[in-house]
């Protein structure tokens, strides 16, 4: 019995030690000190978005931040959402459900996305962080454990075209920022140039009849291989069921894709839970 109880004592101390260490170390943590970091430097954004705002953009553009109901609103500071999904490594890997937040401002471009996971029963945490026009990723098991853990001037690239593909998805309100420009294609298709710094990326928006953004490409973006390596890719984002999100029509559900030289498959799937937009410090919760 006492054999039990010492066994017992010792479990229960190593239960402890690692729960201290995951919310003093952990990715969570630190995802959590970075946002609140940035939104505390980061000013308001006065007025609201009129017509003028959206002048200098391409038909397709205005229409859709038009029909995504941004017109008439406050101009964007920055916004925070919650995904639910699923992700795979390859196109012959089980999907594993996964639980996705995420954060953006846009006066400096920032972008803090976290992600939960179990992979092979155990569980799996995602952060990636872009400040300052530098991105790193970390993945750990148990939120200790490191599994990857890179950063350089090619995941900045990657990084890069990740937040403009948020802010076209989730708040086409920010792009009427001077520091993209544009190219109408035709009807239905744009390209657009972002700079951010040293960083410049290219991708290609294209809507629907309706004039909904359906799919986002880019190749600009780098794949990550088995062996840890950056290597680019085309990469595509296509969206559908446009909802209401608090006054703001958006895709609600969405695929990333790579489309690789041995074929093309989805290693995401995502549906949008919840979106707020212009959070201050103090109304984080």
């Amino acid at each position: 019995m006492r054999k039990w109880k010492i066994l017992a004592m010792v479990l229960a101390l190593i239960a402890i030690t690692v729960t201290i260490l995951i919310y003093t170390v952990g990715l969570k943590t630190k995802y959590d000190v970075a946002v609140a970091r940035e939104n505390a430097a980061t000013p308001d954004m006065p007025g609201k978005i009129t017509e003028a705002d959206l002048a200098h953009l391409p038909a397709p553009v205005q229409r859709y931040i038009r029909l995504t109901g941004f017109v008439g609103k406050d101009k964007v500071r920055n916004f925070r959402l919650v995904w639910d999904g699923a992700l795979r490594s390859d196109a012959k890997a089980l999907w594993m459900s996964a639980t996705m937040q995420q954060e953006i401002f846009f006066h400096n471009y920032s972008r803090d996305f976290y992600l939960t996971a179990f992979m092979k029963g155990l569980p799996v945490s995602v952060w990636h962080s872009y400040h300052n026009r530098h991105a790193t990723m970390q993945v750990k098991i148990l939120s200790l454990l490191p599994v990857v853990d890179i950063a350089g001037g090619e995941l900045t690239t990657t990084e890069t075209v990740t937040l403009f593909n948020d802010m076209c998805l989730m708040a086409p309100g920010a792009l009427i920022d001077k520091r993209i420009t544009w190219r109408q294609v035709d009807a239905k298709q744009v390209e657009a140039t972002f700079t951010n710094g040293e960083y410049r990326i290219r991708a290609v928006l294209k809507f629907n009849d309706n004039g909904e953004l359906v799919d986002f490409v880019s190749d600009d973006r780098s794949y990550l291989t088995p062996e840890n390596k950056l290597r680019r890719e085309r990469w595509s984002t296509p969206v559908s069921d446009y909802r209401d999100f608090g006054g703001y029509r958006l895709a609600s559900r969405g695929e990333a894709v790579w489309h690789l030289k041995e074929g093309s498959y989805a290693y995401g799937k995502f549906v949008l839970k919840k979106i707020e937009y212009n959070l201050k410090p103090e109304k984080r919760g």
